[in-house]
């Protein structure tokens, strides 16, 4: 075996355990349209994978106990999980609790293998497969029905300072020829989650100050809200002008675009920050060779 191939050898255990929690949640990927982008997010793992592979740490194999803390912990809740979907089967919760305990084990490995620096370097790329997990019912009711209500409320709103009477009633918008409900998809959790997915990913790949990762990351979420407003306002004022029957020829189509409104906007605000990173860097550059104390003439050469 070659040296370039032993870590990955070494790494065995935290493969194998990503193996499982793929073969667990590839039923939701595959049946669950909110989570269709969980094989993208697969892909962009090992890419990330591949990235963080070309300037891995030096191996440093030694027993850790908070490895092996992590290794104790991580196994107990994978047994615990098993135990739980042998009994009443797979679902959104149990997910999450089979994905939390693989993330144990593969910082455990991580860390024998490498030590803290390994964890820091192939966080990332194995944390990432995260967002692509079901949310449990509980919180994703919880965060679905308080965009319906919210979404429902700002479109209640514009519309009437627009001069169209409507009225809210729960996730519903009543107007004078039609009701307008915001069901989940209207809601923007697709698109909420796919602009977490894309901010995360390029601003880790472009960004290198985490303050600016962290403003695009908000920054995205900002257009992702923005833009389902636009999606569920434009469908509003369709049905009010052409009836109920305009908003099922329009759903897919405005979905698609806000979805591309969406990763434009991404794209160019990760441009942006880029050119201010690069600008601030030179500034500081400037400000340490101005601050710098002048050199001093080397005494033999003036002997």
């Amino acid at each position: 075996m070659t040296i370039a191939l032993q870590p990955l050898a070494i790494l065995a255990p935290a493969f194998l355990a990503m193996a499982w929690l793929v073969s667990r949640a590839q039923w939701f990927w595959s049946n669950n349209p909110d989570l269709q982008f969980g094989w993208v997010v697969l892909l962009l793992c090992a890419y990330l994978f591949w990235e963080a592979w070309e300037k891995r740490p030096p191996i440093h194999w030694k027993p850790r106990w908070w490895s092996a803390t992590l290794a104790c912990t991580g196994l107990a809740l994978l047994f615990l999980v098993q135990i739980y979907q042998a009994a009443l089967g797979s679902n959104a919760a149990s997910t999450v609790g089979l994905a939390l305990g693989v993330m144990f084990v593969v910082a455990a490995n991580l860390g024998m293998v490498f030590g803290w620096p390994g964890v820091r370097a192939f966080g990332l790329a194995f944390g990432f497969i995260l967002i692509a997990m079901p949310m449990p019912s509980a919180i994703q009711g919880l965060i679905v029905g308080g965009l319906q209500n919210k979404v429902a409320w700002a479109n209640t709103e514009v519309l009437n300072l627009l001069g169209i009477p409507a009225q809210q009633v729960g996730s519903l918008i009543h107007l004078p020829a039609s009701t307008v409900g915001i069901d989940e998809a209207c809601s923007g959790i697709r698109s909420l989650q796919s602009t977490v997915m894309a901010t995360i990913f390029i601003g880790y790949l472009t960004l290198k100050r985490p303050g600016l990762q962290v403003l695009l990351f908000v920054c995205g979420i900002g257009l992702a809200i923005l833009g389902n407003l636009i999606r569920s306002l434009f469908l509003s004022l369709e049905a009010n002008s052409k009836g109920i029957d305009a908003v099922k020829e329009y759903h897919d189509a405005a979905g698609w675009s806000i979805l591309a409104f969406t990763a434009v906007g991404v794209i160019i605000m990760a441009w942006l920050l880029k050119k201010l990173e690069l600008k601030a860097s030179e500034l500081e550059r400037q400000a340490d060779s101005e601050t710098a104390p002048p050199s001093q003439p080397d005494k033999a050469s003036q002997g």
